[in-house]
């Protein structure tokens, strides 16, 4: 890499160095939730799938949605004008921490999702210009899915249970 890619995506020198087996790093897409479309083919398990995005409110209208699957990601992120254009309003701002150690402030929402035939409720961040949409690993879970990193897929989690004697 080196310098910005002709697609247009900023430099992805970061990933090789991270990714490295050498180093022991590993690579979060949150790292620049700007260039998550140019990564897909270079991070191991990062892929896209599409989603529908609902208001609390209302089943419909939905909107589709294609999402970045990331792991590595706690939430969500869907773009504030799609959740606005369905009337979802954010409810409180939060911090968060990328893994390059960065501090960015975006408003979170409740929103509902469906993918695969599964829907939930889900917190999530309302993107900001530029922000990548992300399907974080707390939606993965409401949704008992997990990754299937090889084959860049999603599929039915096995839910465990813990009852204490």
């Amino acid at each position: 890499s080196g310098g910005d890619d002709p697609a247009g995506y900023p430099d992805t020198d970061f990933i090789e160095r991270a990714s490295s087996p050498h180093d022991g790093c590993t690579v979060h897409v949150t790292q620049t939730i700007n260039s998550l479309a140019g990564l897909s083919s270079q991070v191991m398990g990062v892929f896209r799938v599409r989603v529908q995005v609902f208001s609390l409110k209302s089943l419909e209208p939905r909107h589709e949605l294609d999402v970045v699957v990331d792991t590595g990601a706690t939430r969500t992120v869907v773009p504030r004008a799609i959740a606005e254009g369905l009337g979802i309003r954010a409810e409180k701002r939060q911090t968060f921490r990328m893994v390059n150690g960065e501090k960015i402030t975006r408003d979170v929402a409740w929103i509902g999702i469906s993918l695969q035939g599964n829907s939930t409720y889900t917190e999530a961040i309302l993107g900001e210009a530029g922000d990548a949409p992300v399907l974080g690993a707390l939606t993965l879970e409401e949704l008992s899915l997990e990754v299937d990193p090889t084959r860049r897929l999603l599929r039915p989690a096995e839910e465990l249970l813990l009852l204490a004697a």
